[in-house]
């Protein structure tokens, strides 16, 4: 790795998240929330219940805070999470 490698900047997740990373939060979140009522999910989420089931059923959009959100609730990294980059 050369020193020019350090010198670019990450690449910054979009506010809304493309389909297929909004289908990784969606797997790593259903069993989650399929250990907990509906309201224990939503509350350690900081969502409302409706919300969560929306983004989980795929009717809206997921958001980059929501999966930060799940990311932090999962205890994974956030770029794992989004990007699906395992060690």
């Amino acid at each position: 790795m050369s020193e020019h490698d350090h010198d670019q900047a990450p690449e910054s997740l979009p506010a809304i998240l493309s389909a297929e990373q909004a289908a990784r939060v969606r797997k790593a979140l259903a069993p989650y929330v399929a250990a907990r009522t509906a309201r224990e999910s939503a509350k350690m989420l900081g969502f409302a219940r409706m919300y969560v089931r929306a983004v989980l059923h795929g009717e809206i959009h997921c958001t980059l805070l929501f999966a930060s959100r799940v990311a932090r609730v999962l205890r994974v990294d956030l770029d794992v999470l989004v990007r699906g980059d395992g060690p």
